[in-house]
This record gives C-alpha cells, structure tokens and sequence, in this order.
C-alpha cells in the first residue's frame, strides 16, 4: 500500500527560490551564502506555518551540499543528487539533527546537543542543529547552551525556529542572526494554491482561492490543509468552487455577508437580525461569518478612506470596527456564538444610526461647518461645559468676598 503524504509535505519547497512569499529573506541567505559569509547561529521567526523549519532545512541543504563531484563549496542552490542532498531527501542525514524543544525543553537534552557539538561532520562539512519552538526551552536548557552557542565549534551551525521570538532571551537571541518570515501576501497564497490544485487534476476557482488565502490568515501550511479538503470533497468533479469552499468552512456566500452588512450600516436592525438567523438555518458558522463581515466592513473603511464611497460617516465606521475587534473575542470564548453574534448584529446595528459628528455641528450652526479636529473640539467643550456667567449677582456678591480677586480673573 502507497504511504499517502499530506499537500503541505508533498509540495514542501527544497531551494530558496521555491519559497512563497519570502523574497526578501531568500534574497539575505542567498547573499550570505555566495559570500560566504555563513553566521554560526540563525534564527527564524514568524507565525506558524509560514515556512521556518522549511527555511532552516533549506539552508542545512545549502550548507551540506558537496555537489555531484564531491568537492563543491557551499551553495545556494544545492545539486540534489550528491550524498548530502540524497540523505536529506530521505530524512537520513547523519549531520543535520531536528531537536523539537517543545517536548524535550530540559537542561540534560541540552547537554546531550553540546555533547554532540564535539564529533566531526560525516556526510556533510557541518555538523546542523535545528531547534524548532527554541523559546520552550527552560531558562536552565537556555544557560547550559550560552557558551557553546557564542563559541561553537567551526565545523557547527545553530538553526533556531520559533514563533513567539519574545520569549527568547535576549542573551540568545543576540548571538544569532534573526530573519522574520513574514505572512504569505492573499495573492501569492492563492496563485500557489491554483498551481497545487492543478498538479493534483483539480481546478481551482480563483475566488475559491482567494477566500482559502483569507482563511488562513498568511500561513501556507494552513491553506493547504484546506484546500487538501476540498480537493476530498470535490474528487467526483475535479472542480473546486467558491461555493464548496464556503460550506466546508460553515461560511455564507459574499453575497449574503454584504447584503447582512449592507442592512447593519443602514441601522436596519430587525431585518439585520432576521437575515442572520436565516445564515444560521443554514448552518453558516458565527465565527466564520462574523469574521467575514470585518473583512467586507474592511474594504468598505479603505473605500471612504480614498473618496471612492460617500455614504457612511467615517467616524461611525471606525467606532463600528472596534465593536467589531470586541465581539470577535466574545465570538471566539462563547458557549453559544449564535446568540453573541446576534446580539452583536443589534449593537452594531444601533450603532450605525448615531448621528455624525459634523453632522451634529451643522444641525447647531449650519453657517459655520468645522474643517479640522480642535475646531470640533472646542465646539463641543463650549456646548457641553459652558462658561460660568459672571454677571449674576449672587456670583459677584460670592467673588466679591475674595480680598484681592476680581470676577474676571476668577473666572
């Protein structure tokens, strides 16, 4: 029986031209390696599933690589057909060693890596280290590997990955050299889901696409996790449509996310409500949904932004966006997210129907419209705090009792 390997192994780059999204990094490394000028200690940073331990594996493969005759120096785009390369092809290099700090975090597994630091290379020209979730490790483990990571020896190279570089000492972090991996761009994930979904027979729709891009938020792993299912759900047709994707995810069609959009900013509450219990017969995911509506509502603040929409009042779209940053983490820790979003669906609703503040200053004085903030502001401070009126006379007789003062400078 064939072993079945996950999209997210299969199409796992092996170059540094094969990265998505990461042009800049591939571009530092390549520089480093042509020059030679190859750091001790590396470490990779970014959210998951962006490419780190890829990346680190790369460029063990760069590193290792002794080419086709044996006496290549190293390089940026490895041969794939020496010793070193073929034993990483099949995750038997002897040199190169995956440490996963997440499950061993102790001082011991680390002696254990200093150790080994001390036996020369067998394939390669270097001796590897790749750390995955460095910052696990406890604060003894990070001690015990000061000394050795500042001085390792010339034929030893640290690879660090992690996703959360704060928790890493600073002790540690200022004896590598660090490279951030930035979120894959919604474009560039989508066009690299097509080319995938098209090697494996399958079509891809570009909406599909483009809405499998959104959902995993930059991560590559994450996208083709997705789309892996929907290849499943979709092996009768070999077609992958926004549709397909939309019910697999539990979301709604664009169409009803603008349209339940479209009557909150009207402050049309009631129909707002029913058009979400409609969503929700149809077993649209709140989360999901909710979600969907802040990347509509989004593009519609971008819109206003640029002149290219002139209803809404802006001010009342950036208030309605952070109810929206809110009520997305009461989505996410509800027992009952159908009745969060609902109750969300009014809130934001009413919220819509809140007067503009300009609009305010031209009820009051149509004659004067303020064109900057401070004018704003000191309309308001006079309408809401008003000066006290000095010439009452039972003000004047309470000044007059302060030697010295008159009713002027008091006030």
């Amino acid at each position: 029986m064939q072993h079945y390997v996950v999209l997210s192994r299969k199409y796992r780059p092996k170059g540094l031209s094969d990265l998505i999204g990461q042009e800049v990094l591939a571009k530092s490394l390549r520089s480093c390696l042509e020059t030679k000028k190859v750091p001790h200690a590396f470490l990779f940073h970014g959210i998951r599933g962006v490419g780190k331990t890829t990346t680190a594996r790369i460029l063990a493969r760069c590193l290792c690589c002794i080419g086709s005759d044996g006496k290549t120096d190293i390089t940026s785009s490895p041969c794939g057909v020496c010793r070193s390369c073929v034993a990483m092809d099949k995750d038997q290099h002897l040199d190169i060693m995956e440490f996963d700090a997440a499950s061993r975090t102790g001082v011991d597994d680390i002696r254990e890596v200093i150790e080994a630091t001390q036996y020369a290379p067998v394939l390669g020209r270097y001796k590897i280290f790749i750390i995955d979730e460095v910052h696990m490790l406890s604060k003894s483990a990070f001690n015990a590997l000061l000394k050795t990571l500042e001085e390792p020896p010339a034929h030893v190279k640290f690879i660090f990955a992690t996703t959360e570089a704060q928790k890493v000492p600073e002790t540690v972090l200022s004896r590598c050299m660090a490279f951030r991996l930035h979120p894959v761009s919604p474009d560039a994930l989508a066009e690299h889901l097509i080319n995938v979904a098209q090697k494996e027979g399958y079509t891809l729709e570009k909406d599909a696409a483009n809405l499998i891009s959104e959902e995993s938020e930059g991560s590559v792993r994450d996208a083709l996790s997705i789309l892996e299912q929907a290849l499943m759900l979709s092996a009768e047709t070999k077609i992958v449509t926004l549709d397909s994707v939309l019910k697999m995810l539990g979301g709604a069609t664009s169409d009803d996310v603008k349209v339940l959009l479209k009557l909150i900013l009207d402050a049309k509450t009631k129909e707002a409500l029913q058009k979400s219990e409609e969503l929700f017969a149809k077993g649209t995911d709140p989360y999901v949904l909710f979600k969907n509506m802040q990347n509509v509502l989004y593009r519609i603040i971008v819109d206003k932004v640029n002149g290219k929409i002139t209803n809404y009042s802006l001010s009342n779209l950036l208030y309605i966006w952070q109810i929206f940053l809110k009520q997305t983490e009461n989505l996410r820790n509800a027992s009952f997210p159908e009745y969060v979003l609902s109750a969300a669906v009014v809130i934001l609703s009413h919220t819509a129907s809140f007067p503009d503040i300009e609009q305010l200053m031209i009820r009051e004085n149509p004659s004067e419209v303020p064109n900057n903030f401070s004018k704003i502001e000191q309309i308001l401070g006079d309408k809401i705090t008003p000066k006290p009126d000095t010439s009452n006379e039972l003000v004047s007789n309470i000044l007059s009792k302060f030697p010295g003062s008159t009713a002027h400078n008091v006030e």
